[in-house]
This record gives C-alpha cells, sequence and structure tokens, in this order.
C-alpha cells in the first residue's frame, strides 16, 4: 500500500522530497475505515485473489509449454548429455530420470512464457488493486467499493480498460519468471525430485 501511494504521488514543485513517514501518517489518518490500521490494507483481498490465477497459471503454463519443448520440439530443446551424477544430492539412491532435462535457453524461455500468461489472467485483478490503493488520494474520507472500480474501468474503456499497462508488466515478469523457474527446475534436479 505505502509502495504504491509513493509511486503514484510526486511531490509537488518547489517541495522537498517527501519521506516514507510522511506517506504512513497521510494514510493512516485516513477516515475512509473506522480503525485506521485498516487503511494500510486497502486491495488485500484482491491481492490473495489474485495469486489464485496468478501462481496457478503459471505452473500449468510452465508444465504444458515443458511438455511441448520435450515432445514436440525435442531435437532442439533437449539436453544431449544427461546430469551428471555428481552434481545431485544422494546421487546413489538415484532414481532412472523421468523427465528429460532442458537445455538452458529452453528452460529460460518456458519459464519467461509461463510469467506471460500468468500477468495476463491475474492482471486485472491487480489493476483494481491498485486503483483501491490510490482511491485514499482522490478520497481520503470515503471508502471506495471494488464493485465501484469494476464499474468506472469497464464504462469508460470496456475489457481492454482492465490491460492497460499490460506491456510494462510483461518486461518485468519476463526475466523474473524466466530465472524463477530455470531456478525452480536445477534444483529439483539437484534434489532428485519430479
Amino acid at each position: 500500500m505505502i509502495r504504491t501511494r509513493m509511486a503514484f504521488e510526486t511531490p509537488k514543485s518547489g517541495t522537498s522530497r517527501v519521506h516514507i513517514k510522511d506517506f504512513i501518517k497521510s494514510i493512516y489518518n485516513e477516515s475512509a475505515s473506522s480503525i485506521k490500521i485498516l487503511n494500510f490494507y486497502r486491495g488485500f483481498f484482491l491481492s490473495v485473489v489474485g495469486m489464485v490465477p496468478y501462481g496457478g497459471v503459471s505452473f500449468l503454463a510452465h508444465n504444458y509449454f515443458g511438455t511441448v519443448a520435450r515432445t514436440k520440439f525435442a531435437q532442439y530443446t533437449i539436453n544431449n548429455q544427461p546430469p551428471s551424477q555428481s552434481k545431485t544430492i544422494n546421487s546413489s539412491h538415484r532414481k532412472p530420470k523421468k523427465k528429460l532435462v532442458l537445455r538452458a535457453w529452453a528452460e529460460l524461455t518456458i519459464g519467461g512464457l509461463s510469467g506471460i500468461c500468468a500477468q495476463t489472467f491475474s492482471y486485472p485483478f491487480e489493476l483494481v488493486r491498485r486503483q483501491l490503493q490510490v482511491s485514499g488520494t482522490y478520497s481520503p474520507n470515503n471508502s471506495v467499493k471494488v464493485s465501484t472500480i469494476v464499474k468506472n474501468i469497464y464504462s469508460s474503456l470496456g475489457m481492454k480498460g482492465f490491460f492497460l499497462g499490460l506491456s510494462i508488466g510483461y518486461i518485468k515478469v519476463l526475466p523474473m519468471f524466466a530465472i524463477s523457474f530455470y531456478t525452480y527446475e536445477k534444483l529439483k534436479e539437484l534434489f532428485d525430485l519430479d
């Protein structure tokens, strides 16, 4: 909440830089909620709900793209050399390898594509959450409802309004998911997990 508000509000010209304590005081003193600490939790429910498509779609897409890479594009994506036995933990108890190991570029590509899918499906939740968090700037004494924000977005821009700024989100998630899933797969390989 504090980060979103700090990113949204810019200091007026001629004023000194605003400090984090000023944002904390400002959010705390808003009278939108009778319990002051709840001002910091605007959009919390949307964050939790948004994690379902974000996490679920990312793993679903990763498994799908991994299967496609290991079957239809195996001649390009499969690592020719199996992982070294010395690189794995508990190598004496090693089971036969069930999943073919992908080349690094293929694993990074699959991770990046998974991130793009996850971001696309969860972005409307993120957009509405941010607008809910920023609503305190416009009307600090009123509690804005999620349904009001959704109606405003849809009435002004239609369905495409829920995806404004998505391309910037892709720039963030592409390398993040590529590296995350690459690390995830390498650690599974290291610990001999399927």
